[in-house]
């Protein structure tokens, strides 16, 4: 191969002009390739020529045809990104670059995560031109392949087959598809290879004999209805009859052995044909498919039907017209034409007939390649982003991710330990929005602890759980020892044995009492307030609690507490009747209050300004207090502090002095608590809140 083949392919569709400037790409990499030479002894340049000459036959543009012939310069670091963006404009740059990337990329086959390294490659190329030069570099490796030890031509086999194969099918070129599946092949079976290679050469003049007969035939029937069209043949490729042979098909049971292409000028003509060929060859049911009215993912368009044609034999008949033809041969290549935009800059006629190539992330064709990205979530879906560290390993992340999204995607500790980041070698702040291709040096410091304002600006739900996991357990360990001190302080106010009353018995027959796991929960529990540490010490004493106190702890242990009474609640001016206290706005005694006729559960009492009471129903009856009723009542306080510090213990010494009884506390945030209090009467309760707001640290009280 020499650069005047070259030169005659492209001449062939490209003006005089465009091959002056794929002169200039080939005069760069005469110089860079000087007295350099591959493992097979050939010179550096001729495998880019070669590379440039395949891409030639998808008539490909200049750019990409001088691109491929200075492929390597920046893998070789025979170029920088800047030295090509000034030679050649910042499109080469970009495509130059994203092949160098390729080409670093670490194989990471391991585990079979052979979707995931599909994504990477497809994301890597923003420019799909990269692909192309990497699929054709690929396809000229493996012709010269034998050079290298058997590891790495097994490595570099796998990565084509599970990686590259399918990136071609689903660029739709089926020739360089076709091409790297034969190679692949005689690599990994070159006994079954040869064989079935053999196995065509000895029969090519008969099977070639029975497709010029059939040829002719189609060419008479066509003919006769005054149909303008073109026909080919073909015998099955060498891997697409080894792949029906492994699964079990003997050699005549290979339908599409034997080929026939016709090419026509328009969509109608090819329904009108298939139906010729049906009305003169039986066709073979289930052996048709529309592919024009139902196109491939991949674009591929043509009406496929298999029949039995002359001497009994199977054909396979595909009939499409010369646009499909070209589509079907090199898929998206074959749109690869550019046209001016106002503005000045290139556009590919790619991105307005189709818009696909950004979508190949997103293809799961059901009838193709059914693991073809699969199982890929919606966030995955959209383009990720790939990022690298300075060993050049990759990690995956989705679009806007933040340095502290790179982090904690590498291991917990290192997210917990982040106190800055350099991207691309400059500082950048925690919440720098990563792009694609970015190279990310953490720096982390030992005691160096997560924000809770991180949680403002991570992407991925990885950072946002292991911030909260960290913060919950600093919670934990908080609300443990606050448990610990409330204990203590009240076995110190009763004078008791610290050392005896706490020691491994009495703790375990306490935990086993109250089927708690462990002291830290049961500590928690004190902090929560789901125990008092009065029911703690009667139990670590032994001491048998009064039925108030029996009642109190079921009372603290149940979430959803709801007051029932039949009395205390005078109805209609009569007595006893079966009454409940609303949960929703929790009435006590001195409240103006209504009542609401259930269907089975008796009069309901809410608050007089309770949201849920319909004002109109039907079924609101006037109810009063009876001031005689002794018992307490449970109401709901919200509580805003001025801090995130610890203040429960004031809160609860508060309403110790104030004789209210806080059945239960809920933290909704690290400054705002809720609590639900067992109180006599408003007046008492707003005593309380009085005393509540007299607190510093107490911004506002909502009931």
């Amino acid at each position: 191969m020499t650069y005047d083949d070259l030169v005659s392919s492209i001449k062939t569709y490209m003006s005089s002009a465009e091959i002056d400037e794929v002169n200039k790409y080939y005069e760069t990499a005469l110089d860079i390739y000087d007295g350099m030479k591959r493992l097979t002894h050939e010179e550096y340049i001729i495998h880019s020529i070669r590379v440039a000459y395949t891409l030639s036959k998808l008539k490909m543009d200049y750019i990409t045809i001088g691109c491929a012939l200075i492929h390597e310069a920046v893998t070789l670091n025979k170029m920088t990104y800047e030295e090509i963006e000034t030679r050649f404009g910042e499109e080469s740059a970009v495509i130059l670059n994203e092949v160098s990337k390729l080409s670093h990329l670490k194989r990471t086959l391991k585990n079979g995560d052979k979707d995931k390294y599909r994504r990477i490659v497809v994301g890597l190329s923003e420019n799909p031109i990269s692909l192309f030069i990497k699929l054709a570099d690929r396809l000229d490796n493996l012709k010269t392949i034998e050079v290298h030890d058997k590891a790495h031509i097994m490595d570099v086999v796998d990565e084509t087959e599970k990686v590259y194969i399918p990136i071609a099918h689903r660029l739709g070129i089926k020739s360089m598809k076709s091409e790297l599946e034969d190679l692949c092949l005689k690599i990994t079976d070159p006994k079954g290879y040869n064989e079935i290679l053999k196995k065509i050469n000895e029969d090519r003049d008969t099977l070639e004999g029975y497709l010029l007969k059939m040829k002719d035939e189609i060419t008479e029937l066509l003919n006769s209805h005054n149909i303008k069209f073109e026909i080919t043949y073909r015998v099955k490729s060498v891997r697409g009859i080894y792949n029906k042979l492994k699964v079990g098909k003997k050699w005549n049971q290979i339908y599409d052995l034997l080929g026939l292409r016709i090419l026509l000028n328009k969509k109608e003509e090819c329904y009108l044909v298939v139906g010729l060929i049906h009305s003169k060859y039986r066709p073979i049911p289930k052996r048709f498919k529309d592919y024009i009215a139902n196109p491939k993912n991949n674009m591929y368009q043509s009406l496929h039907t298999t029949v039995f044609g002359v001497e009994g034999n199977v054909f396979e008949i595909q009939i499409r017209t010369y646009e499909m033809n070209e589509i079907a041969e090199h898929g998206v290549a074959s749109h690869w034409s550019y046209k001016e935009k106002t503005d000045g800059r290139r556009v590919s006629v790619l991105e307005e007939k189709l818009a696909t190539f950004r979508t190949l992330i997103e293809v799961n064709d059901k009838e193709d390649n059914k693991d073809f990205f699969k199982n890929i979530s919606a966030n995955l879906s959209k383009d990720e982003i790939y990022i690298f560290t300075p060993k050049g390993d990759i990690i995956e992340l989705p679009p806007l991710s933040t340095p502290i999204d790179f982090a904690y995607k590498i291991h917990s500790e290192v997210g917990n330990k982040v106190e800055g980041a350099l991207v691309n070698g400059k500082m950048v702040p925690l919440d720098y929005s990563l792009q694609d291709g970015d190279i990310v040096e953490l720096k982390t410091k030992e005691g160096k602890a997560p924000s809770k304002s991180w949680l403002k600006f991570v992407k991925t739900e990885n950072a946002k759980s292991r911030i909260k996991s960290y913060f919950n357990k600093k919670e934990r360990d908080k609300s443990i020892s606050t448990g610990e001190a409330i204990l203590l302080e009240e076995i110190k106010k009763r004078k008791l044995n610290e050392k005896e009353l706490l020691s491994e018995e009495n703790i375990k027959e306490c935990l086993s009492i109250l089927k708690v796991d462990s002291l830290e929960d049961l500590y928690i529990g004190i902090t929560s307030l789901k125990y008092t540490p009065n029911i703690i010490i009667s139990k670590l004493c032994k001491e048998n609690t009064d039925k108030k106190e029996e009642i109190l702890e079921k009372l603290l242990t149940t979430k959803n507490v709801s007051n029932k009474s039949d009395s205390g609640i005078i109805v209609a001016g009569k007595e006893h009747i079966l009454t409940h206290l609303a949960t929703c706005c929790s009435p006590i005694l001195g409240d103006d209050i209504v009542g609401f006729i259930s269907k089975g559960n008796g009069v309901i009492i809410h608050r007089s300004n309770c949201k849920n009471i319909d004002k109109s129903s039907e079924r609101l009856i006037d109810v009063e207090w009876d001031n005689r009723y002794e018992d307490k009542f449970l109401t709901k306080l919200t509580i805003y502090l001025d801090s995130t510090n610890d203040h429960l213990i004031d809160i609860i010494a508060t309403a110790t002095k104030e004789d209210i009884n806080i059945v239960s506390m809920n933290s909704k945030a690290s400054d705002v608590y809720e609590f639900v209090c067992k109180v006599k009467n408003k007046e008492a309760l707003n005593k309380f809140i009085i005393s509540l707001r007299g607190l510093k640290f107490v911004n506002k009280i909502e009931r």
